[in-house]
Formats: structure tokens, sequence, C-alpha cells
């Protein structure tokens, strides 16, 4: 093995050096930044250290933004303080004029806090390796990025559920296709067997032999140029010959969009840890169940994380894995790959996901998936997790204890709960809580027989009732004071309108208003109205019967009637039934 000091000595000197992270490499050249080499040699061994196991790039692309990022404080250098030569030089000052420069070339806010947290990270790397060697204002002000605003990231919004139902059939029908291509992997493709010419399926045979011999067939390749001519020859299209005969041995890169999609919508991990998966991620199987071992490398110190699936056929995230790791064993086990999708691409095999964003976007055209305007819809991949989180928040009613999975319950609520799919969830919740509250608030006052009598005989115990006092509760039950619906606790003392002015509200308004009192002497009139407002079905709509009658019906049927015994309720049934003026009903009543 290298001695890593060595190595660090090496890329310092030269400036450029090879990066291996995650099973990737990336060379990284720094030197643009000759002409300080006393300043950018130590910035080149904190970048070095940066890209080390353990250290903050944890992924090639992180460590070409650190090089990026320190291009692009360097042309800072060059335009704006041409005297920083060496780390001692390198003052508060500086490091807040690079911070005001880009903001004053109009790089977006969060960019420009992305590069500056990405060099202050290397002058901290470089200070840790040589302590002092910068000075004091500098080091203080390496304590924190920037004084400068950013500007709050608009989450991820998840696909609605057509999409997200589009998605998964597209998936599935490729999941088929793949199925039905490696369970008839020795067929001739687009050829039928009346046609099938012997030396046509010799050249085949022979084309199939050097695949599972050498892993691909070239283009240049004899045996695959004498296939290529026998099948012009025959008049049979060779425009996907070369994709047809390593489909019958390998999964094609057309082939990892569905199968990822698929993959993210069912278990909601991230895309990127998809892409990442190792040949071995498969862990604990018991009880028709797996745990899938993926990295997270956003989680510092706790990257490795597992999440527990069903498992079984191909149409479980499990099943799903193990038939992927079925189909990639012969290219993993050529490349020696520890990588879960090992396929061919590009006239070779690649233990790894490339570029998806072709890919993806040839997917989503071939099946004509359209988004909710009805346009082609352009697949953003990192949405699929949040549209299975949307999924299981309607699922558990938006419980975050039961939502939260792979995240704190922070993250859970501001990045995955709070966005425009689920705004209608929440604006039903809040509408649901306020009718509950204005139900709890214009509760009606109900006496059963019993606490009538009660009231009757000790008047003491008349508590919540808008009366007091023997006389007034004798005016109260004797019906002096009686409206339609109920007993009425003060007619020019109505919480509707200014004392000693009649009462406005509408006659089905008592229902509602803390002055009626009901008792078991309205319950004829309430049962005319109750069998009125019923029959209003038949001639309004749902929404409108709904918006006039559901409210009032609600009060008559599950709050009022509940209270008297069955016996009193058909007593009074039979009167209302006899009594016909019971049913008079003002204008209102049966205005659209």
């Amino acid at each position: 093995m290298p001695d890593p000091e060595g190595e660090a000595a090496t890329a310092i000197a030269s400036l450029r050096f090879t990066v291996t992270l995650a099973d990737r490499s990336i060379a990284i050249d720094l030197t643009m930044l000759s002409g300080r080499e006393v300043l950018a040699q130590p910035l080149a061994g904190a970048l070095w250290r940066a890209c080390q196991v353990g250290g903050p790039a944890g992924s090639v692309s992180t460590a070409a933004a650190y090089a990026n990022a320190l291009k692009l404080f360097w042309r800072y250098l060059e335009s704006a303080s041409p005297s920083v030569t060496r780390l001692p030089h390198v003052s508060a000052a500086c490091i807040d004029g690079f911070d005001a420069w880009m903001e004053e070339s109009g790089l977006h806010p969060n960019h420009r806090l992305h590069r500056m947290s990405k060099v202050l990270n290397l002058f901290r790397l470089a200070e840790a390796a040589e302590p002092g060697c910068l000075p004091p204002d500098a080091s203080r002000r390496l304590m924190y990025t920037s004084d400068r605003p950013g500007v709050r990231n608009r989450p991820r919004d998840a696909y609605g559920d057509d999409v997200a139902t589009a998605l998964r059939n597209a998936a599935r029908a490729d999941l088929t296709t793949v199925v039905g291509r490696f369970a008839e992997a020795d067929c001739i493709p687009t050829l039928d067997e009346i046609a099938r010419s012997n030396a046509l399926s010799v050249a085949h045979n022979r084309a199939m032999t050097v695949i599972d011999a050498e892993g691909a067939i070239g283009h240049r390749h004899p045996v695959f140029k004498r296939l290529y001519t026998l099948r012009r020859e025959s008049g049979l299209p060779n425009d996907r010959l070369i994709h047809d005969l390593h489909g019958r041995r390998h999964l094609l890169a057309a082939d990892l969009v569905p199968l990822m999609v698929l993959l993210s919508l069912d278990t909601g991990l991230e895309i990127e840890a998809i892409k990442d998966l190792r040949s071995d991620c498969l862990k604990n199987s018991a009880g028709g169940y797996v745990e899938i071992e993926y990295c997270k490398r956003r989680s510092r110190g706790a990257e490795w994380k597992r999440l527990r699936v069903r498992d079984g056929a191909s149409s479980t995230p499990g099943g799903l894995i193990r038939k992927v790791l079925q189909w990639t064993a012969s290219a993993r086990s050529r490349l020696a790959a520890g990588t879960l999708w090992a396929h061919f691409a590009w006239g070779r095999l690649t233990p790894r996901v490339l570029a998806t964003k072709e890919l993806v976007a040839s997917w989503t055209e071939r099946h004509g998936i359209r988004d909710e305007e009805g346009e082609p819809l352009r697949l953003n991949l990192t949405r699929l997790r949040k549209t299975h989180k949307a999924a299981w928040y309607r699922r558990t009613g938006g419980q975050l204890d039961r939502f939260v999975v792979g995240h704190s319950v922070s993250v859970a609520a501001s990045h995955y709960a709070d966005i425009p799919a689920l705004r209608h969830i929440h604006e039903a919740t809040i509408a649901d809580a306020m009718t509950d509250a204005l139900d709890a608030a214009l509760h009606p006052c109900v006496l059963s027989s019993e606490q009538e009598a009660a009231v009757r005989a000790d008047p003491d115990t008349a508590i919540g009732l808008p009366v007091s006092g023997r006389a007034a509760l004798n005016e109260l039950f004797s019906g002096e004071q009686d409206v339609w619906l109920a007993s009425c606790g003060g007619f020019y003392k109505s919480p509707f309108a200014a004392e000693g002015d009649a009462c406005w509200s509408p006659f089905w308004g008592c229902l509602e208003c803390s002055n009626a009192v009901i008792t078991a002497r309205k319950l004829p009139a309430l049962l005319s109205f109750l069998s009125f407002i019923r029959a209003q079905r038949q001639s309004l709509s749902e929404a409108d019967w709904i918006t006039k009658f559901g409210r009032v019906h609600g009060r008559i049927a599950d709050q009022i009637l509940p209270r008297f015994s069955a016996v009193e309720i058909e007593q009074a049934r039979q009167i209302a039934a006899s009594d016909p003026t019971l049913i008079y009903l003002p204008p209102e009543a049966g205005a659209p």
C-alpha cells in the first residue's frame, strides 16, 4: 500500500492528483493555481485530505465542487487581492471580500454560501495541519460561513397520484419485458422460427458465445460483422442488434431507469442511495421481509442505514433487488465489482450508473407519460422519494411519529410534509378544526325529560341554562317564550342583535343560539323539520343540500335526538304526523 504521506507530498508538489470515492475516480487538476505556489500548496494539501476516507468530500462530485470553489477563490484573488500570496496574508477582510465579490457577480445566494463554505473548510483543514498559519482575525473568521443571508430553498414537490400511477405502470411494464427477455435468452430476437436459416442461427450462436466468453462483443468484431451482414441480407433490422444481443445476458442502461423508479416509489429510498446500492445490500431476511442496507452520504457519522421492506416476488422491493442481483451476476463477476447495477452501456460493461438524464427523458417519452398539466413529463428522479413520502403521509393521516423514517422529525415536517402536494390536507385539517371549534361553541342546550324534571323541582340545579330563577324558568318551560324549534331564553336579548331589539336570526338558527333550550316539548316540531330537510335531498344537488341543510341536520340527528328515549321520539313522531301545522315553514326554508 502506498505511503499516504508520500502520496500527499506528490499531490501538493504537482497540484494534481486522482480521487477515488465510492468506487468512482476523478482527476483533480489545480495547476491553474500556479503563480502563488506558496499559498496554493497548503490548500491543495487540504483538498487532498478532504478527499480521503472520512473527509468532508464523500463523493467525486463533492470533491469536484471543492476544486471548483478553490479555483473561484483564485480568480477573486487575481482580480481584487493580488498581494495575497501566502496563508499569513489571508485576513478576515480578504475572506469577507470574497463573499462580497461573489455577491456582486450575481451569484445566487445559496450557490454563494455553498462555495464559501467549501473554501472555508479548506482553510480550516490547512490551519489544522499547520496551527498558527493564519492571522488571528482570519482564524476567528473561519467560525462562521457568511453574514449575508441566503434564500430559503423551495422544497421539491411530490408528483400527483395520476403521475405516480403512470410511472409505476410504465416501470412494471418494462420489468415484465426484462423478465421475459432473460427467460428467452437464447432466442434470436425479432426472427420467426420459419425464417431462421441455419447460417443465421449459427452466426447468432457464435455472437452469444463471444459475449459469454468475453463479456461483450464490439461492432468491429468479425463474428458480429458476420451476423450483421446475414441479417441485412435477410431483410432484418440491425439498428438495435448490439443491444438485443447483450440484453440476453446483461442489463442495459435503458433498463436501469424503470427499475430505479419502481424501487424508489416502493421504498422511498433516495435516488443517489439506490444508485450506490451494493451487491450485498440485502440483510436479515425473515418472515417475508428483508432489510436493505444503503448509504446516505449526507448523514455525517451515520451514513450506513437499513430499511426493512417486503420480500418475495419481483413485485416486492426485496424480490426486485434479488432479480437485479440475478441479472447482473455475470457482469459483476467479470468486473469483480461489488456494486448492484453492473450493466452494459456504451459498448462495454460498467459497474456504475452513468449519466441518466437522457435515459430518463427517453423513457418518459417512449411511454407517453404526462404531468399534471397534460404536458410531456420532465421526470426528476429526486422527486420520487417525496412522492412515496406524500403517499405514506396521506395513509398515516399526517401522524409524524409514523411518517418519520430515515430522518428527524424536524426534517420530516419541513422537507417532506410541508410541500404543495400535501397542502390541501393541511388546509382541510385546519378547516375541520375550526368547524369542530365552532360546533363546540354553538352547541345547543338540550334537556332530557329527566333533566327538565330535576330543574323544575330544584331551580338551583339549572347550571348552563340561559336564564335563572324560578320565575324565569317557569316562563321558559311553560311555552310562553317558545319559538318554533326551541324555547327561547330571551327573544329581546339575542346574541345576534342589540339588547332590546328582536332577534333576527333565521328560524333554524335557534339550534345554534346560546339562548335556546330544547326540551321534549319541541320534539314534534324538530321531527317535522327533520323530515322536511331530508325530503329536500330530492330537489337539491348533494353539494347544495349539504351547504344549506347539512349543519342543521347534524344538530338534530346527531346532537339533539340521542338525548331522548326511543319512546319519547316515537310519541313525538306520532304528534308530528297528526298535526300538519307543525311543518309551517317561512319562504327561506325552500328557497334555493
